[in-house]
């Protein structure tokens, strides 16, 4: 009987350890069963609570007044009542005389505001723009050579402020800052403007014109001193001058005056991945289309 002992010792062992090897084996799906009916719960939980919110922005949409996303009120006070921007067009599809038009009722709006009334030297707008004008045009910036004369970036860098001085460049800030909500619809006006001409009985432009926008368009777009002044500017700002600088070079590439030789296939994804990514932009689509196109005229 006492021999007999360890025999059972050494079954009972056996089968514990058969036991303990299939408790491990089945662990994750004896786990599961246990914990199965608290998982279910909190999961219902959570749907209920997620249809709960989904209820609450609903209702929160409905209950919103839908705002109109052109500001019709405000177009209609920089840039004239009977402006095609008041009734949600945008600069491209306006013709040259509504352009002037615009651009002409938004200078005589300027002049009543602090911006000129404070100053001691100009108080006409429209005559402060075409002084700017006729200097950017008389004098144009170096657009190569940075990598062989370090000078040039520091050149370009101070540009504007050596060519422009002191008081036009603070007027030129404090319109991009007292009315930046302008600044977009601004801006196509004056590129759709000159791109023109500035003539209505002459189109296209002058090539002399196109010159002067192209000289400017890889400033920005290729040089260091054009980079530092676009990042000291709010980012719409950058993003917009990007995007119309792409189009004078593809407009100097139609005519064969891209004399710096800019490839537009590096620039186009980077400025429609910036125009993508924002949400405060009249004319997204619009953008994106023409940027669209671009791409596949240039990457085909």
């Amino acid at each position: 009987m006492g021999k007999k002992t360890p025999i059972f010792l050494v079954l009972a062992l056996v089968i514990i350890g058969a036991i303990g090897v299939l408790l491990i084996l089945n662990r994750d799906v004896l786990v599961e069963k246990i914990t199965e009916k608290p998982i279910d719960d909190e999961r219902q939980a959570w749907m209920q609570r997620t249809r709960e919110l989904e209820n609450i922005i609903l209702q929160m949409q409905e209950a919103k007044e839908a705002k109109p996303l052109f500001p019709s009120e405000r177009f209609s006070q920089a840039f004239g009542p009977t402006s095609p921007l008041v009734r949600g067009a945008s600069p491209k599809s306006m013709e040259c005389r509504q352009l002037e038009e615009s651009l002409r009722t938004f200078c005589s709006y300027l002049d009543a505001t602090e911006i000129l009334r404070s100053q001691k030297t100009y108080h006409d707008s429209w005559a402060l723009l075409s002084e700017i004008l006729a200097t950017v045009e008389r004098t144009l910036p170096p657009v190569s050579g940075e990598a062989y004369r370090p000078s040039i970036i520091i050149e370009n860098s101070f540009y504007f402020f050596r060519l422009l001085r002191k008081e036009k460049i603070n007027i030129a800030r404090d319109v991009l800052r007292y009315e930046a909500d302008l600044a977009e619809p601004l801006i196509g006006i004056l590129y759709y403007w000159l791109f023109v001409g500035r003539q209505c009985d002459e189109l296209p432009s002058s090539e002399s014109t196109l010159k002067m926008m192209y000289n400017y368009a890889a400033f920005f777009l290729n040089t260091l001193g054009g980079h530092s002044y676009l990042y000291r500017r709010d980012s719409k700002i950058r993003a917009l001058t990007s995007y119309y600088a792409n189009l004078v070079i593809h407009e100097a590439n139609l005519r064969g005056l891209n004399e710096v030789g800019l490839d537009l296939r590096f620039f186009l994804p980077l400025t429609f991945n910036e125009i993508q990514s924002r949400n405060d932009l009249l004319y997204t689509e619009e953008y994106l289309e023409t940027l669209s196109d671009l791409q596949l005229h240039y990457f085909r």
